[in-house]
């Protein structure tokens, strides 16, 4: 993907090709992601991260900073286009997610809503616009499960979904596996929606 990205993204799109760095592989067991000024991290230490991964048979994944690339293309071309922190997917073809990494204390229910109508607004996007180049789409479309995930290292209660107590981290107790969402456009590219928080873990099964 991160080939892809770099010379048929920029190709496609008539840009320059791309050089960065933007790929990282791992086989944990378990690991997070984590958005430091905008440099996106990957940690094996428990609760150190936002999005939480359970990897437990060890598959190969791959990570690719998609804000760094996009960020990183002409201001001409970027301008606007908003975007999803990370692409996450495994080599075996069975997951493929869009990340979008938050940290916000959620203080009340409007404040939620606004916050996961962004989050979700910058996948769908980030969907748009890379699905529209004839390899990519094709690759995305070899894969079994296709989710897109929205992670808030902070714990709340997702009010427009479910109605449960958040004290003392009991949401992440009900729901482990997140909270999955309808939401017609993404949907119709294929692509689950999840919603994640504080210690929900996204699950390679």
């Amino acid at each position: 993907m991160d080939s892809l990205l770099k010379n048929d993204f920029t190709s496609f799109h008539q840009l320059p090709i791309s050089i960065l760095k933007i790929r990282e592989d791992t086989n944990l067991p378990y690991f997070e992601l984590e958005d430091i000024n905008t440099v996106l991290t990957l940690s094996s230490i428990k609760n150190s991260g936002t999005a939480k991964y359970s990897n437990p048979n060890n598959l190969e994944v791959t990570i690719i900073d998609y804000d760094t690339f996009l960020t990183n293309l002409s201001h001409k071309f970027r301008q606007g286009k908003s975007r999803c922190d990370a692409i996450v997917y495994t080599q075996n073809k069975s997951y493929f997610l869009l990340n979008e990494l938050k940290n916000r204390k959620i203080v009340d229910e409007n404040a939620d809503e606004e916050v996961l109508s962004k989050a979700i607004s910058q996948m769908l996007k980030t969907l748009k616009l890379i699905k529209i180049v004839p390899s990519i789409d094709a690759f995305i479309n070899s894969f079994t499960q296709k989710i897109c995930c929205y992670c808030n290292k902070q714990s709340n209660t997702p009010s427009p979904i479910i109605n449960a107590p958040n004290a003392f981290g009991r949401l992440n107790n009900l729901l482990p596996d997140g909270i999955e969402m309808e939401h017609t456009e993404i949907n119709a590219f294929g692509f689950q929606l999840f919603q994640y928080t504080g210690s929900q873990t996204i699950k390679f099964n």
